[in-house]
């Protein structure tokens, strides 16, 4: 299970976005506007594996704490009525971005959160071809949308 309850919120509804940079925060208003209409919902700064010490001094809530710290987090898990989302959010998408996003999702399954199909997604505002490829490849949905200043 992720490290704590997920916390969804209606895919029309505008939120914080924890962890989401400025940029990644301008690139995930734009995939809003043209996307989430396709969504029920979603749940964002997802934390997945991580660290959980078994000192007996310390309480569950510092334990979970450290768990979180030390964890994983996918920017964005959106659910649709037949499966779920990972979205890694990344202007100018690369090999980090590839690598994250699959590694999100083979923890999503490790920690039972595959309730769904899961569909991998890396969003961007620009890639270059080597990472097109890539992602097709490995089966990663890629979204490029353009972002005006």
């Amino acid at each position: 299970m992720p490290v704590y309850p997920l916390q969804w919120h209606p895919a029309g509804e505008r939120h914080s976005y924890p962890h989401m940079a400025k940029n990644d925060a301008v690139l995930w208003e734009r995939f809003l506007a043209d996307y989430a209409g396709n969504f029920l919902a979603f749940a964002y700064d997802v934390a997945l594996g991580g660290y959980l010490p078994d000192e007996p001094a310390d309480d569950l809530a510092v334990r979970k704490m450290w768990q979180y710290s030390t964890a994983c987090k996918i920017d964005a898990l959106g659910e649709r009525p037949d499966d779920l989302w990972i979205i890694e959010v990344r202007p100018h998408a690369n090999v980090a971005s590839i690598g994250s996003v699959l590694c999100y999702t083979l923890l999503a399954r490790a920690d039972g959160l595959e309730t769904k199909p899961i569909v991998p997604c890396v969003l961007t505002d620009r890639c270059s071809p080597d990472i097109q490829y890539c992602a097709e490849a490995l089966e990663i949905t890629l979204i490029q949308l353009d972002v005006k200043p």
